[in-house]
């Protein structure tokens, strides 16, 4: 034998449901965050690595800019070339609650998060940090004239570009 149930019981049950479901998916969206940040650090320790290799030390502190190249090419696909000069300043969450003062992560992480920004995840595969003379050598063709004016002056300045050709 089975007995009806009040209307409203089903109605407080779904919007359980519906507030679980809520609940579920803010836990989700704060690790996806936790494990977005770590990954923007991984890609900037790696993209360090390979920078000290090729060119050494990370210029001083008196080098405000930092600049990123991905170079993507696949058969069939074409070519895509990102490139970024940022200064990466820091977010309003990028400090710390006691020392409002210093960010709590460095300018590379910042580039890294900022290239993510203008060009997504999959240009992140083929991201490196390149230095001042390779950017605007070997990139130069990729350049607004006016930018490349601008390269020895101390302004503030982002820019990013993507170029996307395929002949097939």
């Amino acid at each position: 034998m089975t007995e009806n149930y009040p209307d409203y019981l089903f109605e407080i049950a779904e919007q359980r449901e519906r507030e679980n479901e809520k609940l579920t998916r803010e836990i989700l969206k704060q690790k996806l965050e936790v494990l977005k940040k770590e990954n923007f650090q991984k890609v900037a320790d790696a993209c360090l690595k390979h920078y000290e290799k090729k060119y050494g030390e990370l210029p001083s502190k008196d080098e405000y800019w930092r600049f990123l190249v991905a170079d993507y090419c696949g058969t069939g696909e074409g070519r895509t070339i990102c490139v970024l000069m940022t200064q990466a300043n820091p977010y309003r969450d990028d400090f710390d609650e006691e020392h409002k003062q210093v960010p709590i992560n460095s300018q590379e992480y910042r580039s890294v998060r900022e290239f993510h920004k203008y060009f997504g995840t999959f240009m992140l595969n083929g991201i490196e940090f390149v230095s001042r003379e390779d950017f605007f050598e070997k990139y130069k063709d990729f350049l607004p004239p006016k930018l490349i004016n601008l390269k020895d002056q101390q302004c503030f300045l982002n820019y990013h570009s993507e170029l996307h050709f395929n002949f097939s």
